[in-house]
């Protein structure tokens, strides 16, 4: 591995354990305390030797050497050309071997203190108190080695929001560890020769621990051994059982504690050594985290808190004065704000405070879940302002069943997409739910049975916009009611009544019932029957006939093809003319009124041709019953009374 690299970005995880790495180079003993510690550090052969990480490394590469040299120098049976592969920053980890496995992850491990202690070096002599670039493209080689040591753990059982906390907390609680406790020889380790004779079917537990590697195939169908899911889910315990015993080759500082307690790697250089000279109070480790971290971040989350209560009071208070689309738009603003709240405060707490361990795993579940949770709700805020724009334009009227069926689209599409993210974000933070789903079975089909009302409704709605019988607005007459449509939802129709009552009807009644829309009328039929007296000569019918459908005729309101004025036959007390045709106008109101009109023209029309309307009369004879046998001529005349 070389330190002229380009730079790339990376997750800052990795970043942190390259700092902590850093301390470990820093403090690790030099050439000259090594030589001190007798010349088996040096030999092949020595016994630390073959635990090729528990050798401190050199202050610095030597030179024409490159980080990892010392491992290779102590005995690790490694051929030429993996060691050249094990170099490129592409290369995965062997991990085809329990050996390879181990090598790997210690030469990785090592090689990144390597990098760091150069990277510490170059910044003393620069007197940098931030990065430069030289800095920054070391630390990215470094970075380079940690995520490569991670690679030989096996993170299938890790949601993938925490696979960066737990792979960075368990290569240093792994290097704590084996620093710690005797190793086997490398040759006892299987290499790829035993592997092939058949060693190690299942995995590897390195002697006298519970530290195993399990076996599983590559995609290529090599054989891969990595550290266990239950390892890494035991190294705390691990680590707790030989945190005081001393290390085999002792850097004077505990690596793991040093990363818990200290800062984040976004923090610049005097601020660790700020953070150094704190009381000893402050740097004091509850539940692995600095007293300094638990205030630190307490201020945060209050803070993140007051920012986001502010910003829904401002948005609560600015929204009511906007139009439909502003405060749509305006709506949408405010899950956005909070979706970079929740974002700037996991990077403050995990970048700047530096918290750790299971309560950052936790922390970052709960800010992934408020995330996914947010971004879905502004997902649908966002087609609700996609909708209310469409529906603005002058083409389409905000009632019209066209901007109904545009709102429901973007609200279903909405609401699709909006639990799309929320699935994602449950995949994410580790809930199965492929599986939930793929098990429903006949839990599916009761759902399906219990809500069937529920999607008749629906495609009894999507009826309604496929066949537009009425639209908001429209005045109709639906069973035995009478009303106006005002809303056309998923589920209902709501129509209010002449005696201003809300009817609401499911859809799929109201989809099946014989629905007469009188909005969609283009004209209003005026038929009436009027009566003139028996004494109107038939010249003067002639003339009444003709004249009123002539009236009618010229009268632009009126459609003309249409006018029938005809005598209809001789009524009880009338002589009845029948008026039929139609009015220009499909308004009912506007209707009565033209109608009006064209009444009292009929009126003077027949007062000035000499006749008169016809008024119901009856005439009613008034008599005594005769007795038997009484001659009626006797009896005087009767009395005759009209009646009206």
């Amino acid at each position: 591995m070389t330190v002229e690299h380009t730079r790339h970005s990376r997750p800052s995880r990795w970043w942190l354990a390259a700092s902590v790495l850093l301390a470990m180079a820093l403090l690790a003993p030099g050439p000259a305390a090594r030589a001190q510690q007798g010349a088996s550090d040096a030999a092949p052969a020595a016994p630390q030797a073959e635990t090729p990480a528990a050798t401190p490394a050199p202050d610095g590469p030597s030179p024409g050497s490159t980080p990892g040299t010392a491992e290779a120098e102590a005995g690790a049976p490694e051929e030429n050309e993996e060691a050249d592969l094990l170099l490129s920053p592409l290369a995965p980890a062997p991990t085809t071997s329990p050996r390879k496995t181990f090598t790997s992850f210690r030469r990785f491990v090592q090689d990144a203190a390597d990098t760091l202690r150069l990277a510490l070096k170059t910044a003393a002599d620069e007197h940098a108190v931030f990065d430069n670039d030289k800095i920054r493209a070391l630390k990215a080689d470094a970075f380079d080695d940690v995520r490569r040591a991670a690679s030989t753990f096996d993170l299938s059982a890790i949601p993938p929001v925490n696979r960066r906390t737990v792979a960075t907390n368990s290569v240093l609680l792994l290097e704590e560890v084996l620093d710690r406790i005797p190793l086997p020889d490398l040759e006892r380790i299987p290499d790829d020769a035993a592997v092939d004779a058949g060693a190690a079917p299942n995995g590897w537990v390195i002697p006298g621990t519970e530290i195993r590697m399990v076996r599983s195939e590559a995609p290529d169908g090599e054989p891969r051994y990595l550290f266990s899911a239950e390892t890494l889910q035991r190294l705390p315990a691990f680590y707790a059982q030989v945190r005081e015993a001393p290390k085999l080759a002792d850097v004077g500082i505990d690596y793991y504690q040093y990363f818990i307690v200290g800062p984040g790697p976004a923090m610049p250089l005097f601020v660790h050594n700020m953070i150094a000279r704190f009381p000893e109070w402050l740097r004091v480790s509850y539940a692995d985290q600095a007293v300094w971290q638990w205030i630190a971040m307490a201020l945060a989350t209050l803070i993140a808190i007051a920012i986001v209560v502010a910003a829904v009071r401002l948005e609560a208070r600015r929204s009511q004065s906007l139009s439909a689309v502003k405060r749509s738009a305006h709506r949408l603003m405010l899950p956005v704000f909070v979706i970079l709240v929740l974002s700037l405060y996991e990077h403050v707490i995990d970048d700047y405070i530096n918290v750790t361990g299971q309560f950052l795993a936790i922390t970052e579940l709960v800010v992934e879940s408020l995330q996914a949770l947010t971004l879905a709700v502004a997902t649908i805020f966002a087609f609700n302002v996609f909708a209310a724009t469409i529906i603005s334009t002058p083409r389409i009227k905000s009632e019209s069943l066209d901007a109904s069926l545009i709102r429901l689209s973007m609200r279903v599409l909405g609401i699709a997409v909006a639990g799309y993210i929320v699935f994602l974000g449950a995949t994410r933070v580790g809930l199965p739910l492929y599986g939930v789903i793929a098990g429903l079975g006949v839990g599916g089909l009761a759902i399906a049975l219990a809500v069937r009302p529920t999607l008749e409704n629906f495609i009894g709605g999507i009826i309604l916009y496929a066949d537009r019988p009425v639209k908001v607005g429209d005045f109709c007459k639906f069973g035995d009611m009478l009303g106006t449509v005002e809303t056309i939802g998923l589920r209902s129709t709501k129509i209010r009544g002449l005696d201003r009552t809300l009817v609401t009807v499911q859809n799929a009644d109201f989809s099946q019932m014989s629905i007469t829309n009188f909005t969609r009328r283009d004209s209003n039929l005026m038929n009436t029957m009027i009566g003139l007296r028996y004494e109107t000569s038939p010249e003067q019918l002639r003339a009444i006939v003709g004249s009123i459908a002539e009236m009618l005729r010229a009268d632009e309101r009126v459609k003309s093809e249409t006018v029938r004025v005809v005598f209809r036959g001789f009524g009880s007390y009338s002589l009845d003319v029948e008026i039929w045709t139609y009015v220009l106008s499909a308004d009912w109101g506007t209707f009565l009124r033209i109608q009006e009109e064209l009444l009292l023209k009929v009126m003077d029309i027949v007062r000035e041709n000499g006749s008169a309307f016809a008024i119901p009369a009856q005439t009613t004879y008034l008599g005594t019953d005769l007795p038997p046998n009484t001659d009626p001529a006797a009896l005087p005349a009767p009395e005759l009374q009209a009646a009206t």
